[in-house]
């Protein structure tokens, strides 16, 4: 931590904050405030503040104060997106080219974690992993470059899908299913089990986005 400066320590420590929702999103940020907790000065906290703006994870709120930006419909929309597109390509070329089987034995080590999990920032970690696996299977540097770039809003919009242990018995289950496709080396079916665990996953987001909108 010494090594890196205080603003970016500062920047780091918010940024994780909004990822695991003790920010959440549309909730007002105050340099004071977050000084204050951060026990720090405002400069540091005002540089943060500005390159997570420039991130576009802040945008300006009411009387120019700056928010997390909420999550949208079309936010889920992309993610799912790009999620699928990427897993079925990774599907695809693991059973083309690669060890579907040996990932299978890895993800049920995955797996295993997940059914032991206690706080929902673990398991919901431990999801991210889980598909992140699927995705490094391709041995694609490019691909595992562009996945970078959007798992921190993966891993939001997780925590927020994963509120409450129901839906964790259900992804469980999901990715049982999955696994035994794999084993099976059957890329239809293991397509349409992805496609399915991916639109249940966020179903319930996009319900309780389209429910605030209509209040």
């Amino acid at each position: 931590m010494e090594e890196k400066s205080l603003s970016a320590q500062v920047y780091e420590k918010i940024k994780g904050g909004i990822i695991s929702l003790k920010y959440p999103p549309g909730s007002v940020l105050k340099e004071r405030e977050l000084s204050e907790s951060l026990g720090v000065s405002r400069t540091p906290v005002r540089e943060a503040i500005q390159r997570l703006s420039q991130e576009f994870w802040l945008v300006p709120g009411e009387g120019k104060r700056m928010q997390v930006r909420p999550v949208t419909i079309a936010d889920v929309h992309e993610i799912i997106q790009i999620r699928n597109l990427m897993e079925y390509a990774a599907i695809d070329e693991m059973l083309k080219n690669g060890e579907p089987r040996v990932v299978a034995g890895q993800l049920d080590s995955i797996l295993n974690e997940m059914k032991s999990a206690t706080e929902e920032y673990v398991f919901t970690t431990l999801d991210l992993k889980f598909h992140y696996l699927v995705v490094e299977s391709m041995k694609n540097d490019r691909l595992l470059r562009f996945w970078s770039t959007v798992q921190d809003e993966v891993l939001r919009m997780g925590l927020l899908v994963l509120k409450g242990k129901d839906r964790w018995h259900e992804v469980i289950k999901e990715h049982e299913h999955l696994v035994d496709m794999l084993w099976n080396k059957d890329a239809e079916k293991i397509k349409f089990a992805m496609k399915e665990h991916l639109e249940h996953s966020y179903a319930a987001l996009i319900r309780d986005l389209e429910e605030r909108i209509t209040n």
